[in-house]
């Protein structure tokens, strides 16, 4: 007997066994296999949708993460305290002679500029993410993007005057803010929905190992020259040149391009031994623009049998009879449903007539369908349907989706406000102030243990992500920080100065279990295909306003002792409601299809406790809906 390829791969944690795509009442129907040409009996092969872990995506995430790790490094940089040093000094000391001076001159007010401007760059690069990813392909955007972290890199290590680091650091912000939405957005759409989590979390994991690396070689500072570490990023972008363009595009991005066999085949080469009929099926009714999710997710079901009858009855009949009976198939249902205005209909690109020799191309060892050639028109834009940001806050698209918008926005301005990195890395003196100068530990060694200390729990994050749930590691990690900040409060006005170390680490550790890596692929994983790329521009313009402002705000508590004094106080306060809005509104998303989803949370903002099942009431702030 054969292998069943289909078994190699690990099925996901905690996933449901689903019935084959295309088998109803014993008959086996034409699908989409990714399987050996020996091996084609479909029944042996597991729905896609329930693959397990694959070394092809992991690779691919790993390679995609070191954009988050530039970005990582990027913003570490500010907060290197001997680091710092080297690119601030006093007027007198200060060596501005030679064609690279050992020093820079900064007044005060210049370097604070030349630190806020990242995250000025940061909200340019995120408000043009989508539609640049909309136009040109998510791996392709990433790939380009790599001239901005290598152009600023470059600026900024040949830097001769302030503001010509200045200008570096501006353009290494955009590289930023594009990769910021880019990233995540691509990570979702290639991994399978019982691994979103734990490839999502690649991404925080890979940004707080920038910053640990900034801390490294700020502590290194007296071995190792300036111009150096902030030409790292340059490095790292030239890796991801390199070797991102061998990996494949997102097959949702394909799809709405048009780039029809392009799209197949990615799909079949990211779920490589599983049945990816379903899967593509739904690739396609979330691009549709004409109906509802829930309708077109109920359509992707139906359609494998419609195309079923349709291939039956082409090959016991005559030909003229196959050509009304996939007419009908094409056609037996609502307006829009098993069609699409970019790529054509359903059972155009799933179904195929002739011989064996016409129907079926090889691709590494995979039996596809071969998609029809002819491509209609198109009647929405080049690159298929997509949603603007003010549709989307509105409720104008074709699924309501302000509940799901409002929560995504929520939960990324939580990380923001509630992130200690912003206290220990975004300043030095800052961190010098929390720490007791007396104390045998110092500050910069005192930053690295606690980014080391919250490592594990990233690695926590990405295992249980997807087997406890979203909401679970947010709850936890929104009430650890209230209670570590409360901890620091009372450490730093009554108890010793070992009490706000321990609790400055726990708070690091707890915030990065939940608030700190999910806001990245909580956005882009509830919304709709169609609305992904608006979704996560609209967030991570968010998250650049946040750090703007944030920026303007450390600075003046650092100048003011009895307000940074109060510092942790206000973080358990912004810990606390956090808390209270995640437990009554923010939905659960691990495990879930995108249209499930948003069949059940979308409308208004409303108690997601409340919610009750279908076909009851459903309350909603203001009444019922």
């Amino acid at each position: 007997m054969l292998p069943r390829f289909g078994r190699a791969h690990g099925r996901c944690p905690g996933a449901k066994s689903r019935p084959a795509a295309g088998y109803i009442r014993g008959m086996t129907v034409p699908r989409v296999f990714a399987v050996d040409l020996h091996e084609v009996d479909s029944d042996k092969f597991q729905d896609s949708r329930d693959s397990g872990f694959s070394t092809y995506v992991l690779l691919t995430v790993l390679l995609v993460s070191l954009s988050a790790m530039s970005i990582g490094w990027s913003l570490g940089i500010a907060g290197a305290s001997k680091l710092t040093i080297c690119l601030f000094q006093d007027e007198d000391i200060c060596d501005g002679v030679g064609e690279f001076p050992k020093h820079l001159l900064f007044s005060e007010n210049s370097w604070s500029i030349a630190i806020g401007i990242l995250s000025v760059g940061g909200l340019v690069g995120a408000l043009v993410s989508g539609a640049v990813a909309d136009r040109i392909g998510r791996r392709n955007t990433l790939v380009i993007n790599n001239g901005f972290f290598l152009a600023g890199s470059v600026w900024m290590g040949t830097a001769t005057t302030a503001v010509h680091f200045s200008l570096g650091r501006f353009v290494m912000g955009i590289g930023c803010g594009v990769a910021s939405g880019v990233a995540n957005t691509y990570v979702a759409e290639i991994s399978p929905i019982g691994w979103r989590g734990f490839y999502g979390t690649f991404f925080h994991l890979a940004l707080m190992l920038g910053i640990l690396g900034t801390q490294v070689a700020a502590a290194l500072a007296d071995h190792l020259q300036w111009r150096v570490v902030v030409a790292i990023p340059g490095v790292l972008s030239l890796l991801q040149v390199v070797l991102l363009p061998l990996r494949v595009e997102s097959p949702s991005y394909l799809i709405k391009a048009r780039h029809v066999n392009e799209a197949r085949h990615a799909l079949l080469k990211l779920r490589s031994g599983f049945d990816v009929t379903a899967e593509w099926q739904e690739c396609l009714a979330s691009l549709d623009s004409s109906v509802s999710t829930a309708t077109t997710a109920l359509s992707a079901a139906v359609q494998p049998t419609a195309s079923a009858m349709s291939s039956g009855s082409s090959s016991s009949g005559s030909s003229s009879s196959g050509s009304s009976s996939s007419g009908s198939s094409s056609s037996g249902g609502p307006p829009g449903i098993f069609s699409h205005p970019r790529v054509g209909s359903l059972s155009q690109l799933n179904t195929s007539t002739g011989d064996a020799s016409d129907s079926e191309t090889t691709v590494k060892g995979s039996v596809v369908a071969k998609p029809a050639a002819a491509k209609p028109p198109p009647t929405e834009g080049a690159r298929g349907p997509s949603s603007g940001m003010w549709q989307m806050i509105c409720g104008r698209t074709r699924d309501d989706l302000r509940h799901l918008v409002g929560c995504s926005l929520a939960v990324m301005c939580l990380q923001q406000l509630c992130s200690v990195y912003m206290v220990l890395f975004s300043d030095s003196s800052l961190a010098s102030m929390l720490f007791d100068p007396q104390s045998p530990l110092p500050t910069q060694w005192a930053c690295i243990i606690a980014c080391i200390a919250a490592m594990p729990a990233g690695i926590l994050c990405m295992f249980k992500a997807d087997t406890l749930g979203r909401r679970p590691l947010l709850l936890i990690s929104l009430g650890g920080m209230c209670a570590s900040s409360i901890l620091i409060s009372v450490g730093r006005f009554y108890g010793p100065s070992s009490l706000v170390v321990a609790a400055m680490f726990v708070c690091c550790f707890v915030f990065t279990l939940g608030v700190g890596a999910i806001p990245w692929f909580y956005a882009p994983e509830c919304v709709p295909a169609y609305a992904r790329s608006a979704m996560t521009t609209l967030s991570c313009s968010a998250y650049w306003c946040l750090s703007i402002v944030i920026g303007l705000v450390v600075p003046a508590i650092e100048r003011s002792s009895s307000s940074s004094q109060w510092l942790f106080v206000v973080y358990g306060g912004i810990s606390v409601v956090g808390l209270l809005f995640v437990a009554l509104f923010v939905p659960e998303t691990a495990m879930k299809t995108t249209a499930d989803i948003v069949k059940e949370h979308s409308g208004s903002l409303h108690f997601v406790a409340k919610r009750r099942q279908r076909g009851s009431s459903q309350f909603f702030i203001g009444g019922r809906r």
